[in-house]
């Protein structure tokens, strides 16, 4: 159960520049079988390809593992018509093909480019900030993406032309790099919470090691790449750490509408907002970002404690 932050281990901080990560390990290393989209392109066991009418915010994946695929909130990919993110964490049941929300991260293109493959990338978090905010508010998720990758280059000077948040990570690629070279997956990592000139800017936790593994450097890029990167020296306040996730896993969460096999849950406090997902009454991802909230939404809410990790 998520009982409080005795369930979670801080480990020891790493830093580089002004940029620090303390690496978060729970106490259970499950081992439900889930294929990761990353896996599934590897072994030809996912495709993914436009829906017969192309459409901007849906396409159709198929699942032909004997297990649920993986598909995580942000995550890229890249080809057909135009390249996408998927909208929220889904798990897609085994031998199966549904169709997918997603946001188009490509705004200047509408033709088939290639089959659709795996992006080293995963949506800045300011992208995911303002998806969540656009879909609690009613409003379009869509153009809250495409403003935010407009924003994203203009916050580094740098233009595609068609707008494509590949091509900002492509172009950050070298200032990136060295953060990657600095900040390892230690052993039986689950998550990772991440600061910037001592401030907290958020926290995300997997089901497993072996699943955080994969996705270590993409959810390192999301946040750096809109950083404001000093050689400044900063103290890392542990206690604040400690209370800025407590907070959130007592927080009320809200259960809404699932896509595939996933509960899916969101949350907010006075300092952030986020998702949790839910598989067989286990946590199998679950992301926060402090910042402001503004949420008046209203559904079937839970208690923290319903939830195992």
């Amino acid at each position: 159960m998520i009982a409080s932050l005795d369930d979670f281990e801080l480990l020891e901080a790493q830093v580089h520049k002004n940029v620090a990560i303390v690496p978060i390990k729970t106490p259970v290393n499950h081992k439900i079988d889930l294929l990761t989209l990353k896996k599934g392109f590897e072994l030809g066991l996912v495709i993914v390809q436009e829906c017969e009418h192309s459409t901007v915010n849906t396409i159709i994946v198929a699942n032909k593992s004997v297990v649920p695929l993986l598909l995580v909130d942000g995550e890229e990919i890249v080809g057909g018509d135009q390249n996408r993110i998927i909208d929220a964490t889904i798990l897609i049941a085994p031998e199966s093909k549904m169709k997918v929300p997603v946001n188009c991260t490509e705004h200047g293109r509408w033709a088939f480019k290639h089959n659709f493959k795996q992006s080293e990338n995963i949506a800045n978090i300011q992208t995911r900030v303002a998806k969540i905010h656009a879909h609690r508010n009613h409003g379009s998720a869509q153009q809250a993406v495409w403003d935010s990758i407009n924003e994203l280059e203009m916050s580094r000077d740098f233009s595609s032309p068609t707008q494509a948040m590949s091509e900002s990570y492509e172009n950050a690629k070298a200032d990136l790099g060295e953060f990657l070279n600095a900040f390892k997956v230690v052993d039986g990592q689950s998550g990772v919470a991440v600061l910037v000139n001592g401030e907290m800017k958020g926290f995300e936790i997997f089901l497993n090691s072996e699943i955080y593994k994969e996705y270590h450097e993409k959810i390192l890029k999301s946040y750096l790449i809109n950083a404001e990167i000093s050689d400044s020296v900063f103290t890392i306040n542990t206690d604040t750490i400690e209370n800025v996730i407590e907070n959130a896993l007592n927080s009320e969460f809200e259960e809404f509408k699932n896509n595939g096999e996933e509960k899916r849950f969101e949350f907010s406090d006075d300092n952030g907002l986020g998702s949790l997902y839910t598989f067989q009454d286990n946590l199998i991802h679950m992301s926060y970002f402090t910042g402001s909230v503004d949420l008046d939404s209203e559904s079937h809410k839970v208690h923290q404690n319903d939830v195992r990790i």
